[in-house]
């Protein structure tokens, strides 16, 4: 349980603990630090509130049993790696706050189907840039997240 108050949850505070199966995020909270639920491989799901502004690199890193994120709308950053290796994910929504997402955020998230980016203008992945129509497209979406630009950074102008 993290307590009300918390601003930060520190770099691998939970990493590594494979019996964690979810997790409550309180909305004093701020950034999620770098590997901080890295290998919590039993981890279901987690719920990041509209307070949290970054998701650091490998956060979420191989946390295998991880079916159901919800990204709040506060979040402006997903870091390189954050969601590496979440084979259990099938779905996942982009918030119009997010501006960038890290190279491999999303990549081995083998069972994610479903991207909806809730807005597709302006998106490029390194010098790509991604029209919102392929965006639109939830399948497709989820399709470049996870293996088709992941070696870029993606931001939104």
């Amino acid at each position: 349980i993290i307590g009300n108050g918390v601003t930060s949850i520190g770099d691998w505070a939970f990493s590594e603990c494979s019996s964690l199966t979810s997790v409550t995020i309180p909305d004093s909270v701020t950034s999620i630090g770098e590997d901080a639920f890295c290998f919590c491989s039993g981890l279901q799901s987690v719920t990041i509130p509209d307070s949290v502004k970054s998701i650091e690199w490998n956060a979420f890193r191989n946390c295998s049993g991880l079916q159901s994120v919800i990204i709040g709308n506060g979040v402006t950053s997903i870091g390189d790696w954050a969601f590496y290796n979440c084979s259990s994910l099938t779905s996942v929504t982009i918030p119009d706050s997010v501006m960038s997402i890290g190279e491999y955020a999303f990549y081995s998230c083998s069972n994610l189907t479903s991207a909806t980016f809730k807005n597709t203008s302006g998106w490029s992945a390194g010098s790509t840039s991604l029209s919102s129509g392929n965006l639109e497209n939830e399948s497709t979406a989820a399709q470049y997240l996870r293996s088709t630009y992941v070696r870029y950074t993606w931001t939104r102008s």
